[in-house]
């Protein structure tokens, strides 16, 4: 036998040999399934397990600190856990109140328990300035109008739960809307906006000679912006200069120096980016679309004199308040204002935090 004679023999047994059969494949198969579960899933999984209990750790942490008992956080976590960043629950209003109602809806015993978890976070009140982001946000006695049957009728929160939101209506009806039908509630929040929401009425009841409607809470509610840019209430010393009749930016500059004794001393009430109001005593008769100079110091910055336009009038037995819209505010001085404005915002969260 030659070389080339054994060669092609040991050939012939060798594929035989190594010839797989299904046995063999599956075996392989398993292998192979083993080894991506055991270097890629089970790793996969470990580390998200550990992460969450990480994340856990952190919330049982956090609300430890702000003086939540193991049952409140327990609670909460229910609904935190499917957030991003499970903790923004104890530091934003919105996110805890949006909690709250799934938690609420999911069962009522968890009503005590978001009571009290409310009052320790410190959102029972909202900061005039946040906008409202659910009816649980309405302060008592708000007054509106209810809508129903293309009829408006005034109307004030009366009273509230975790699950409810109590309307009395203050005229006469002519009809007593019933069970399951809708009505629109609508209010204007001062400094804000106005709100508006529509709701099925789950009952109602007499309070005297009131109707008082009970509405589901909701998160779907509606708002008309009434200023381009929030009032922000302060107390600031002014001098205001009024011209008795509209004038331009063009003609003010060719003006001569108006005398500083020509101006009336008063005092800012709310400003915003756009324009102010400034109160004064009863010694002037302004009128709407007139013009008038005012300048001021804010925290080291002075302002002034800025060309502004009338836009309303408010008069009482003390004093007038002027509402103004600036014509020729320099884009400078409009960016101080609104970083001043934002300043005193943080305080104020700082503050409405921190329980004060």
């Amino acid at each position: 036998m030659n070389y080339q004679q054994s060669f092609e023999i040991f050939k012939e047994a060798t594929r035989y040999m190594f010839q797989p059969s299904l046995q063999d494949a599956l075996i392989v198969f398993f292998g192979l399934l083993v080894s991506v579960l055991v270097l890629l899933v089970l790793p996969y999984f470990v580390s998200k397990q550990i992460k969450s209990k990480t994340v856990k750790r952190e919330f049982e942490t956090v609300g430890k600190s702000l003086g939540l008992d193991e049952e409140e956080i327990k609670v909460l976590y229910e609904c935190a856990h499917n957030l991003s960043e499970p903790t923004k629950l104890f530091y934003s209003k919105y996110a805890f109140e949006k909690c709250a109602g799934k938690l609420v809806k999911k069962n009522s015993e968890n009503i005590p328990i978001i009571v009290s978890v409310r009052k320790k976070l410190k959102f029972e009140h909202l900061p005039w300035f946040l906008p409202l982001s659910t009816t649980r946000d309405i302060e008592l006695y708000q007054t509106g109008f209810i809508s129903y049957k293309g009829k408006s009728y005034s109307a004030a929160v009366w009273e509230k739960t975790e699950k409810e939101l109590h309307i009395a209506i203050l005229d006469r009806l002519e009809e007593v809307p019933g069970v399951g039908e809708e009505v629109k509630f609508s209010f204007l929040r001062e400094d804000d906006g106005r709100y508006y929401f529509q709701e099925e009425i789950l009952s109602s009841y007499l309070d005297g000679n009131k109707v008082v409607l009970v509405l589901p809470h909701t998160e779907k509610l509606g708002k008309i912006q009434l200023r381009e840019s929030v009032r922000w209430k302060v107390s600031i010393p002014a001098r205001v200069f009024f011209f008795g009749r509209a004038v331009s930016s063009e003609e003010v500059s060719f003006m001569e120096e108006i005398p500083k004794e020509a101006f009336l001393e008063g005092t800012i009430e709310d400003i915003s980016t756009g324009g102010l109001r400034v109160c004064l005593k009863n010694l002037v008769e302004p009128k709407e679309g007139e013009s008038l100079l005012i300048e001021f110091g804010w925290k080291n910055h002075y302002f002034g004199p800025i060309l502004s336009e009338i836009r309303n009038i408010r008069i009482t037995t003390e004093k007038i308040c002027i509402g103004v819209k600036f014509l020729n505010l320099q884009k400078l001085q409009e960016e101080i204002i609104g970083k001043l404005i934002l300043e005193e915002q943080r305080e104020i969260l700082r503050t409405y935090k921190m329980g004060g």
